[in-house]
């Protein structure tokens, strides 16, 4: 195996490493969200986020303050860009939505974030789908439709859930434009300092609009066990998995590694289960396998793109 092909599969390792890890934050923070208002959950788990990420780059920039923000003087406009979209907007967006609306509908509106990220990532002229790729996103995002599906109680798009269901919308249509944006990013800077910076600028936002429900925290309610699993949902599914995440938009294209984000309803589905105990039946995995089915179809159909342009540049040479 050489270099490149060993590279592509260490970034799909570290993409199946966030799907898993974004699969048990989705019920972490239903849990989460019973003993703290959305906006202060936020705040706790970007902070968390931060301080992990702040400790492994000042390591890597050898304890400088001064390297440790180079990457933000190089780029300052296009970091401020990246942090207002996947850090202020998206984090607000998803937060909001997800307590106000079901899990359900949740779930099914967020699979629409690839179609938003190829659709982008065209526009923006960083990447680009053959027609098997659109296939294969297609019926991946069907498979996500199908698990979303398996209860009609679920999906309830009445009128008092309306407002929840778009600000979900949003948050989709926010986190397909920062996975577009984070691509020619990438190219230039580290997908860790490119998390850190942009998650660190956006504290100060989120500060702001977390203060106000501080009061209406019932602290004694959350116990060390409420701490731990904001811990786990800042550091790992918030921080260390943004990063992975970049990386494979660099190694692996904007459009490929958003279809992986289709995942996450299935392991999000298991989490569920082990976790809150709710039951899984033959429609859920009869939607997991579209999903996995649609992952392959993509995979193979890139592989065959790059072949295909490897060819060519050989024979022009």
């Amino acid at each position: 195996m050489n270099n490149s092909l060993l590279s592509r599969f260490r970034s799909e390792l570290e993409l199946i490493a966030v799907i898993l890890l974004w699969g048990i934050n989705f019920p972490l923070i239903k849990v989460i969200l019973e003993v703290m208002p959305p906006h202060v959950l936020n705040l706790f788990r970007i902070v968390s986020a931060g301080l992990v990420l702040s400790f492994i780059q000042l390591r890597r920039s050898n304890w400088s303050v001064s390297a440790f923000w180079a990457p933000f003087r190089s780029d300052p406009k296009a970091f401020l860009i990246i942090s207002l979209v996947g850090w202020v907007l998206y984090q607000i967006a998803f937060i909001t939505g997800l307590n106000i609306t079901s899990a359900g509908n949740g779930a099914l509106i967020m699979a629409s974030s690839p179609i938003w990220t190829a659709l982008l990532a065209r526009m923006m002229r960083v990447d680009r789908l053959s027609l098997l790729s659109w296939m294969g996103l297609i019926v991946s995002i069907l498979g996500t439709t199908e698990i979303v599906l398996m209860s009609s109680a679920e999906i309830r798009f009445t009128s008092d859930l309306m407002i929840g269901n778009g600000v979900v919308l949003l948050a989709a249509i926010f986190w397909g434009s920062y996975t577009a944006l984070t691509r020619p990013m990438v190219a230039k800077h580290t997908p860790l300092s490119l998390t850190v910076i942009s998650l660190l600028l956006a504290i100060p936002v989120l500060i702001l609009f977390a203060v106000p429900l501080w009061n209406e925290t019932d602290w004694s309610k959350v116990t060390w066990l409420y701490w731990v699993a904001i811990f786990f949902s800042g550091s790992l599914s918030t921080g260390i998995a943004i990063v992975f995440w970049n990386n494979s938009v660099r190694k692996l294209g904007a459009s490929h590694t958003a279809a992986f984000g289709n995942l996450v309803p299935l392991v999000a589905l298991f989490a569920s289960y082990f976790m809150l105990g709710n039951e899984i039946v033959a429609s859920q995995l009869i939607g997991g396998t579209l999903i996995i089915g649609g992952l392959v179809i993509m995979r193979w159909a890139r592989r065959r793109m790059q072949m295909s342009e490897l060819i060519s540049t050989t024979r022009i040479h």
